[in-house]
């Protein structure tokens, strides 16, 4: 903890000439103790004569034989101003002598003194912050308006805020800013990926670079968050009748706020709280600080973002940059968050439906196809589409489509060399227009693809070739599935007849599946083992066709299997370990 002696100082920012006799009679006021936490200590690094703004929600403590109070949870502190000459001379040190223990009884005649003032004292704190905006019922900064609440928890003015990001977010049954969690047991069917609601959200800033994430309503249709993309991104808004639900730190939303260091440092001066227009010219060229390190979780409903009529893009907006693959995986900052356009060549779930669990994608784009590709980048790249990311209608059926779509991907996290979509990424489909695929470049046919080496990551796609030296026998099987939905869920009726089970369909000969998983050895990984699940085809040319006869598979000889050579086969790289060796599973797919 960081212990600060201070003193109260109001107004807050007291630099103008009409405060001056203010600051000085400040001098005979009663010090203050503020204690800081380590995170924020380092944020403000507070010297002597600087100006610190400590908002809602800190707590005064005084104690019985001590000259100071002492202020706690100082999380959502911001400095306002700092000495340019401040030198760190020697502060009068609190006393340590020993205290005695403090009696519980003058506590609570303390309360039932201080519950006859507290009304009339919080009214004239309220009006007295309502005071500071520049218009009725009008301001500029969040931080003011928020403070100027109070208890009530609801926002009665309106703040004019730039929109710099739209995005939605899954949303539950109940309402998303309710503290309480329903106790009632969920269903074991999930929902299906058509039937998931999603709730519209902004990441707004003021003039004075304080960030808010504002929930609005649920959207009709996941594909109508296009619409207020263009409605309200990058424009200067009005936010009304919004609620506080909660305080954000940067210690517990970090993809949160490393989409607000990607906003920092603004593109334009920024305003400081508590100057004077006049003082405001004086400090237009000022550098902006550190970005802020807490906002607050606002909700509100759609009439709650106004966008200013005849208002052109913020110059305060920082629209998403759009980078090359090439570009991106060759950066060398760990985690960051980025945009760009790819091609999705090859999709695995990790559980139930897409749209429903964590999906990852193999992608590639015309920065990673060129003939020649120096140093160690590989022709494609993994994404993990996390739970927490929303997916529109449309890019659910690219993504159940066998045709590879073109898709632009906004403020996704790169971390350990993957790509993360989370809350606040946004993922659309690109339009298929010649001259928008020609602009942004075409991939040769076929695509190129690593051939498997021992740099191979999770994830990503490859070729491979070798000779099978072994088969594993407990995966070896064959089975019935419905010729039209595929599902294995088949009853037999009488007369030989199927009925599948998950699209009600009659069959009279089901389709037959086969899997069988082989382990290959190859000339370039000697010390390697390469386990492979083959797809029907490829099965099909292995073994003797004639053993399927009658849509029934009777079964083959691994002999017949042995030494037999396969590839090039493209794969999917699900799994590798490297302890005790280096162990890679495949599972061949078709582009």
């Amino acid at each position: 903890m960081r212990l600060v002696r201070c003193e109260p100082c109001t107004p807050p920012m007291p630099h103008t000439e009409g405060h001056r006799d203010e600051q000085a009679s400040s001098e005979d006021r009663a010090p203050l103790l503020v204690l800081f936490n380590k995170e924020t200590a380092a944020q403000l690094n507070p010297l002597p004569k600087d100006v610190i703004h400590i908002y809602p929600p800190w707590q005064s403590l005084s104690v019985e034989g001590s000259d100071c109070d002492i202020i706690l949870n100082t999380h959502f502190s911001q400095k306002v101003s700092s000495s340019s000459k401040s030198s760190v001379a020697s502060l009068p040190s609190p006393s340590a002598q020993k205290r005695m223990p403090y009696s519980l009884e003058k506590v609570f005649g303390l309360l039932e003194v201080c519950a006859t003032t507290e009304d009339h004292s919080s009214k004239q704190d309220v009006q007295h912050a309502i005071g500071h905006f520049s218009l009725p019922g009008h301001c500029q900064s969040l931080l003011d308006a928020i403070e100027a609440l109070g208890q009530a928890g609801c926002v009665g003015h309106s703040v004019e805020v730039v929109v710099q990001r739209v995005y939605s977010i899954p949303a539950p049954d109940f309402c998303s800013g309710s503290i309480l969690k329903h106790r009632i047991k969920t269903s074991a069917v999930a929902p299906t990926a058509e039937n998931t609601r999603t709730r519209l959200c902004v990441l707004v800033q003021d003039s004075y670079g304080m960030f808010s994430v504002v929930q609005l309503h649920l959207l009709a249709s996941t594909d109508d968050l296009q619409k207020y993309c263009q409605m309200w991104q990058g424009k200067t808004c009005l936010l009304r009748a919004i609620k506080v639900v909660q305080r954000i730190t940067r210690e517990r939303h970090t993809w949160l706020f490393g989409l607000i260091h990607s906003l920092w440092p603004p593109l334009v001066p920024l305003k400081h709280l508590g100057c004077t227009p006049s003082l405001q010219t004086m400090q237009s060229e000022k550098v902006a600080g550190p970005p802020p390190s807490f906002c607050y979780l606002l909700c509100g409903q759609e009439s709650s973002v106004e966008p200013i009529e005849d208002q052109p893009t913020s110059p305060l907006y920082f629209a998403p940059t759009v980078q090359t693959l090439k570009e991106l995986m060759q950066s060398e900052v760990k985690s960051f968050p980025c945009s760009f356009v790819a091609t999705v060549l090859h999709h695995k779930k990790q559980m139930g439906n897409i749209g429903q669990g964590e999906v990852w994608l193999a992608i590639t784009d015309p920065s990673l196809q060129e003939e020649r590709l120096e140093g160690p980048l590989r022709r494609t790249a993994a994404v993990c589409v996390n739970t927490s990311c929303a997916l529109t209608s449309s890019v659910l059926e690219s993504l159940h489509s066998p045709a590879t779509h073109r898709i632009s991907f906004r403020d996704v996290v790169k971390e350990h060399g993957i790509f993360l979509c989370t809350e606040q990424s946004v993922i659309s489909l690109c339009p298929t227009e010649p001259s928008a695929q020609s602009s942004l470049g075409m991939l040769p046919k076929p695509v190129r693809l690593d051939a498997l080496d021992s740099g191979v990551t999770p994830s990503s796609l490859c070729t491979v070739s070798g000779v099978i030296v072994g088969v594993d026998e407990n995966t070896a099987y064959s089975w019935p599935a419905c010729n039209h939905c595929g599902s294995d869920r088949l009853e037999m009726l009488p007369q030989q007849i199927f009925h599948c089970v998950s699209c009600k369909s009659f069959l009279d000969k089901p389709e037959t599946r086969i899997q069988l998983e082989v382990i290959l050895s190859q000339a370039s990984l000697m010390d390697c083992t390469i386990k492979i699940k083959l797809q029907k085809k490829t099965v099909l040319s292995l073994l003797n066709t004639a053993s399927l006869e009658g849509g029934e598979f009777s079964g083959y000889d691994v002999e017949s299997v042995l030494g037999k050579e396969l590839g090039p086969l493209n794969a999917y790289v699900r799994l590798i370990t490297r302890k005790p060796s280096l162990w890679i599973g495949l599972e061949e797919i078709s582009l």
